[in-house]
C-alpha cells in the first residue's frame, strides 16, 4: 500500500503556558498521529506562530518528533502574520522547506495553524502549486454561522483571522483546499477520562501527552461547562486524509469579508475599541472566511459533520494513536 504523503504546518503549544493560562494541545495529537499512521508518509513539520510564541512552538514540535525517534525536519517559519496590505515579506525557511519538497514529489498539506507559511508559499513559488495535492485548513464558517459552546461564545476562527490576508491567497490561488472548522470539530470531545487511557499506554510518549494535556482540558471545561472534554480541531485535517468515509462534505464557494456591527464576533468577542493586541502591534480589523453551497467561483470542500459512524471513529483514532 502506498503511503499518502504530507507536510505539517502547524502552531503546537502541548504543554505550553502563556498569557498566563495554558493553551490548545490538539495540534500535537494531530503531529503523533501522523507520525504513528501506517498510510501516512510524514515529509516533516514546519511551524508558525499561533497558540503561543513561534519559538516556543518550534521546541514543542521537535520535542515531539524527537520523543518519535523520527527522522524527519522541524523547519521555523513565520513569527508573525502578512502585513494588511503593501508588500510581502521574503519567503522563511519553512517556506524555503516547503518548496523544496513539493518539488521533489506532490504532497498533501495539513495546515493546523495561522495560514502564514501557506500564504508565503503561494506567493514566492507558485510554480510548486501543481504539486499541492490539497491543502487542509482547520478554518472557515457556514454563511451566518456564529461560533458558540454552549451559552459561551462567540469564539473565534482563530486561525483564520490570524491572517485574513494569507488565507485570501491561498484560496484564490486554484489548488485544492479542504476546511474542517469548528461547525465540525466542535461535535466531539476528548475527556479526561479519554487521557486516562492514554497513560495507561505506558509508554515514554503516552505520558508525554497525558502530563502535557490535562492542565489544557480541565481549562477548557472550567471556561465552556457544557463540554465535557476539549476538541481535537486540528486532528480533522489527519483524519480526512486517512479516512475520508468519516465525513459528510459538500462543495462551497468562499467570501472574505470583514464583519459588521451586527455580526456577534469581532464585536462581542473582540471589541473594536481595543486598538492593540496583546503583543502590542496595532489590531487588525475582524474578518470572517465564510462559504456557501450557492456561491460561485473557486470551490472548497466543506466539512460539515460525521457520517454515522464517523464521530465515534473518529475520537478513538485521536486516542488510540498516541503511543
Amino acid at each position: 500500500m502506498s503511503r499518502i504523503p504530507l507536510i505539517i504546518d502547524t502552531d503546537v503549544a502541548l504543554g505550553v503556558e502563556h498569557e498566563g493560562r495554558p493553551r490548545d494541545i490538539d495540534d500535537g495529537f494531530a503531529i503523533v498521529e501522523a507520525l504513528n499512521a501506517p498510510d501516512l508518509e510524514l515529509l516533516g513539520v514546519t511551524t508558525v506562530y499561533g497558540n503561543g510564541p513561534h519559538a516556543e512552538v518550534n521546541r514543542v514540535a521537535k520535542e515531539i518528533v524527537e520523543l518519535k525517534a523520527a527522522d524527519i525536519p522541524v523547519v521555523g517559519g513565520a513569527d508573525e502574520p502578512l502585513p494588511e496590505d503593501g508588500e510581502l515579506p521574503p519567503a522563511n525557511d519553512a517556506v524555503a522547506f516547503l518548496a523544496a519538497a513539493l518539488r521533489e514529489r506532490p504532497a498533501h498539506i495539513a495546515a493546523i495553524g495561522p495560514l502564514t507559511n501557506i500564504g508565503l508559499l503561494v506567493h514566492h513559488h507558485p510554480d510548486v502549486l501543481p504539486n499541492v495535492r490539497s491543502v487542509i485548513a482547520v478554518a472557515g464558517r457556514s454563511d451566518g454561522a456564529e461560533f458558540y459552546l454552549g451559552d459561551k461564545g462567540p469564539v473565534r476562527d482563530f486561525n483564520f483571522e490570524n491572517d485574513p490576508r494569507a488565507a485570501r491567497l491561498l484560496l484564490e490561488a486554484g489548488v485544492p483546499v479542504v476546511l474542517a472548522g469548528f461547525e465540525l470539530t466542535s461535535q466531539i470531545t476528548v475527556t479526561e477520562r479519554d487521557l486516562e487511557a492514554i497513560r495507561g499506554v505506558g509508554s515514554e510518549t503516552a505520558d508525554y501527552f497525558h502530563r502535557n494535556s490535562l492542565a489544557w482540558c480541565r481549562y477548557w471545561t472550567d471556561t465552556f461547562p457544557a463540554d465535557d472534554g476539549f476538541h481535537p480541531w486540528d486532528s480533522a485535517a489527519i483524519s480526512w486524509l486517512r479516512h475520508p468515509e468519516y465525513f459528510v462534505t459538500e462543495p462551497r464557494g468562499w467570501r472574505i469579508r470583514e464583519a459588521e456591527a451586527g455580526d456577534a464576533t469581532g464585536v462581542t468577542a473582540r471589541p473594536r475599541t481595543e486598538s492593540t493586541q496583546p503583543d502590542g502591534r496595532a489590531r487588525k480589523p475582524d474578518w470572517r472566511l465564510e462559504t456557501d453551497p450557492s456561491w460561485s467561483g473557486n470551490q472548497v470542500t466543506y466539512c460539515t459533520g460525521f457520517t454515522e459512524d464517523g464521530k465515534a471513529a473518529f475520537v478513538r483514532d485521536v486516542v488510540t494513536t498516541v503511543y
